[in-house]
């Protein structure tokens, strides 16, 4: 009896408060990146603001994160999260030729192939940069040099 009421109010509680969903991408920053803390985050919504700020524009981005490690800003993580593969390729081969333009901050590096998927590697700002795609998800990363392959590969393996 005990155990019928208890699974009647959990149904209910779940029915009224919603059942788990998978996890978003506004927990999907590692709590440490080449040693250092995930300092400050931002997600949801404000995240997704900042994109468009920086970009001057709207994206197709459903939701997003923004993660700063370390108390210099050794390693800052940018995920934004689209609602399809192909939505996320779009935005990749956008800024890849954007960038490509040669009126960013940004330099080029060789590629680098990690499985099926290609990397882009660029220097500017006195940091190393690197941008790839993870499903529905564009990642860019950016890190001290000094780190930078360090964080790339945690970050690689974080989101296959």
């Amino acid at each position: 009896m005990v155990l019928g009421t208890a699974i009647l109010i959990t149904l209910f509680v779940f029915l009224v408060v919603g059942f788990p969903g998978p996890k978003s991408v506004d927990r999907l920053l590692p709590e440490q990146i080449a040693g250092y803390q995930l300092s400050k985050q931002i997600t949801g919504s404000e995240a997704v603001d900042e994109f468009a700020q920086l970009h001057g524009k709207h994206l197709a981005v459903t939701s997003g994160a923004k993660g700063t490690y370390g108390e210099w800003n050794a390693v800052t993580l940018w995920v934004a999260a689209t609602d399809t593969t192909e939505r996320a390729n779009t935005l990749l081969v956008d800024m890849e030729l954007k960038i490509s333009e040669g009126r960013s901050p940004f330099t080029f590096k060789d590629p680098i192939q990690d499985g099926d998927r290609t990397v882009y590697s660029l220097d500017g700002m006195g940091q190393s940069h690197f941008f790839f795609q993870s499903g529905k998800n564009l990642v860019w990363l950016s890190a001290n040099p000094n780190i930078a392959d360090q964080s790339l590969k945690q970050v690689l393996e974080y989101y296959p």
